[in-house]
Parts: structure tokens; C-alpha cells; sequence
């Protein structure tokens, strides 16, 4: 087998080229899922601030917004966790799962 020849640049480009690894055109793309645990959730404040902001609505995950698209989309409810990436994507900015 003749090895191209490559510089330093392209070493990572040609070892996943010469032992055949996909790095591109990938399905389901790769997504983060968060995961909770219950009472898990670190809380800073101090002790003189009011305490209201702290039973507020919880922060925008991947898992939370699961939950929200389980209650208006009925094939949601259907998936489980792992499959929701291979049918809707994730909007980072918005942080909701979009069609």
C-alpha cells in the first residue's frame, strides 16, 4: 500500500482516511443529552437575596425540553430519550427541539 504524502497539518485528515473512519455525512448527527439528577442541581445565592428566583422555571436542557415536546407532540411520546436526536434537532440558541 503507497501512503500519500502529508504534512503536519493533515496527519489527523489522513490517519482517519487510511483506517477508514467516517467524519463526515454522520445521521443522526452527534447530540449532547443531558441527564438530571433529582436534588442535583447546584443553587448559589446569598443569604440576604430573596429566595422567589430559586422555585423559578428551571433552566433550558435537552431533557426539559423533552418534556415540553411530550405534551405537544404525540409522537414524542413514543421515543425514547435517545432516539429524539434521529427526529427532531436540537436549536442550541432557542434550546428546543425543532422539526
Amino acid at each position: 500500500m503507497r501512503l500519500p504524502l502529508i504534512n503536519k497539518n493533515n496527519t489527523l485528515v489522513a490517519v482517519r482516511h487510511l483506517l477508514n473512519f467516517l467524519i463526515h455525512q454522520r445521521y443522526p448527527t452527534v447530540v449532547h443529552l443531558a441527564v438530571h439528577i433529582e436534588g442535583g442541581k447546584r443553587v448559589y445565592y446569598e443569604p440576604d437575596q430573596p429566595t422567589a428566583h430559586l422555585t423559578d422555571t428551571p433552566p433550558k436542557t435537552t431533557l426539559t425540553a423533552l418534556f415540553y415536546l411530550c405534551k405537544t407532540d404525540p409522537l414524542t411520546k413514543t421515543l425514547l430519550y435517545s432516539e429524539v436526536p434521529g427526529h427532531f434537532r436540537w436549536g442550541a440558541s432557542q434550546k428546543v427541539w425543532q422539526i
